[in-house]
């Protein structure tokens, strides 16, 4: 009795082992597999895209162009410091002052050019200062396409990394599908005790729940990198 129970427990321990050097193999060969599928040209079209769709980069980009024609602005605002006027009495037309009758008064057009002091010394300022914001713009701009470059880099792997787990797991669940249905067939046999068959069956449950939850973890990747790129994976070949 002491034998077979010890034969029992003896073909249940070499099972899990065989199950768990598999799984390990497995594993190994996704990670491989995940090394060979990243694609450096593929990464920079998804970073094109991005930059091409993220609603940020064209609020930095709007920005830049603010700030570049604040600089224009600044520039032609020297503009704003002259000042012409005239005045124009017709040949024809007589003016007598009453308090001096003898006065004579030019006739024609009479013309003056008028400067504001204060406006050509502030246009120097303004103008400087337009091309600092610009520079600060076009700075925030640069940094921002790296952070995004980065950013979908990052999520990237992430993505990838789930496309192999699930693989993992995939394989891990028909391997576990297997087995259970060995010792559902050995059991109904009477080869197994209703203890072994209960352990199968509830191994088959756990690698379910963990397959389930390798999916939804790819599903989550994949929102977050298109949440950047504005468009589907599927579309971006």
């Amino acid at each position: 009795m002491h034998f077979k129970l010890f034969l029992m427990n003896l073909r249940i321990l070499t099972t899990f082992i065989i199950l768990f050097l598999v799984l390990n193999f497995n594993s190994a060969s996704a990670q491989e597999s995940m090394v060979r599928s990243i694609s450096e040209d593929y990464i920079a079209k998804l970073i094109t895209v991005a930059r091409a769709n993220y609603p940020r980069v064209k609020s930095y980009k709007a920005r830049v162009d603010i700030a570049r024609t604040n600089v224009s602005i600044a520039a032609v605002s020297i503009f704003d410091a002259v000042s012409l006027s005239y005045i124009y009495q017709p040949s024809n037309f007589s003016v007598v002052d009453p308090t001096n009758p003898g006065s004579r008064y030019i006739r024609g057009l009479q013309a003056g050019i008028f400067l504001n002091l204060g406006v050509i010394l502030r246009t120097p300022m303004n103008i400087s200062r337009a091309k600092a914001e610009r520079r600060v713009a076009e700075s925030e701009q640069a940094e921002y396409d790296i952070t995004l470059a980065t950013e979908v880099r990052k999520r990237y792997y992430v993505y990838m990394q789930r496309v192999a787990e699930l693989k993992i797991q995939t394989n891990a669940t028909q391997l576990t599908q297997n087995a259970y249905n060995d010792a559902e067939y050995r059991y109904k046999k009477g080869e197994l005790t209703f203890a072994e068959f209960n352990q199968a069956q509830t191994l088959l449950t756990t690698q379910s729940q963990t397959k389930i939850g390798a999916e939804a973890n790819l599903f989550t990747a994949k929102a977050d990198l298109e949440e950047l790129l504005g468009d589907k994976l599927e579309n971006i070949q």
